[in-house]
């Protein structure tokens, strides 16, 4: 009886602290920077295995990512959903986008509720998140940075929980990875603009996070540096903003077709 007491106690807390940390965010109620590309460099803190990701703010509530290295025979474009209930993603589709214009559907994941569904290929399965506030760190933290301008109080901490694919038992999956804070800790001159700076570290980062910068301006994600690399063959990680570009739909749809030629 005093398992089942303690069980259902975890079950109410972890229900609190989850309505808790959604009561600090807040609809947007604008969008400056619709149809706005955000030129990103990703790399190892010391510049080494550089490549560029192109973000592009397609609506108030879809984000798109196009990840292309000259030489390459196709490029990653992956579309998120943000829903503005949950301030996290409900849909993501990965493509695959040849030189040919060919774009192929390689993954999607759908979230309803707690649940997650996603399929790879032929491959399908679905899992339950432990934490409904959730981003994903082989994302670079996009929608994470795409849903800070929802923040009340940008100088409080929050925390939200990390999930991403993996392989378990020799198959692929998407895992829960675990919960990561985030903490203020003040101001820096980062390429002429003051940004805010924060710790964000926790066991979804296996304890080796590190800080991310943030334009008050535009609540967007300036730069940042954690310890633990998301990819093969990075030692750390880190993201740069590079530049920004306004672009139509159309004109986004033509950048991409130009950089597949």
């Amino acid at each position: 009886m005093r398992k089942i007491s303690y069980l259902v106690l975890l079950i109410l807390v972890s229900g609190l602290t989850s309505i808790a940390q959604i009561s600090k965010y807040a609809i947007p109620g604008t969008f400056k920077d619709l149809h706005t590309v955000y030129t990103y460099q990703k790399s190892n803190w010391d510049g080494s295995h550089a490549s560029t990701i192109f973000l592009y703010i397609k609506d108030t509530n879809q984000i798109q990512s196009f990840k292309f290295s000259e030489g390459d025979e196709y490029a990653t474009l992956v579309s998120a959903r943000i829903n503005w209930k949950t301030y996290t993603v409900d849909d993501f589709k990965n493509h695959r986008v040849f030189k040919n214009g060919e774009r192929r559907l390689l993954a999607q994941l759908q979230q309803k509720d707690s649940m997650i569904s996603f399929k790879v290929m032929d491959f399908s399965d679905s899992m339950k998140l432990a934490h409904p506030l959730w981003h994903s760190y082989d994302f670079d933290f996009a929608s994470l940075g795409f849903t800070w301008r929802a923040l009340k109080n940008p100088v409080d901490s929050f925390y939200f929980h990390i999930a991403d694919a993996g392989m378990q038992n020799e198959k692929i999956a998407f895992l829960n990875k675990g919960l990561v804070t985030v903490k203020y800790s003040g101001k820096d001159l980062v390429n002429d603009k003051e940004l805010y700076r924060y710790s964000i570290n926790g066991e979804g980062l296996q304890h080796k996070g590190g800080s991310i910068w943030i334009n008050p301006k535009n609540s967007m994600i300036e730069l940042y540096k954690i310890e633990l690399p998301d990819e093969e063959g990075f030692v750390n990680g880190m993201l740069k903003l590079l530049k920004t570009k306004k672009m139509s739909e159309a004109q986004w749809e033509q950048f991409i077709d130009q950089k597949m030629k």
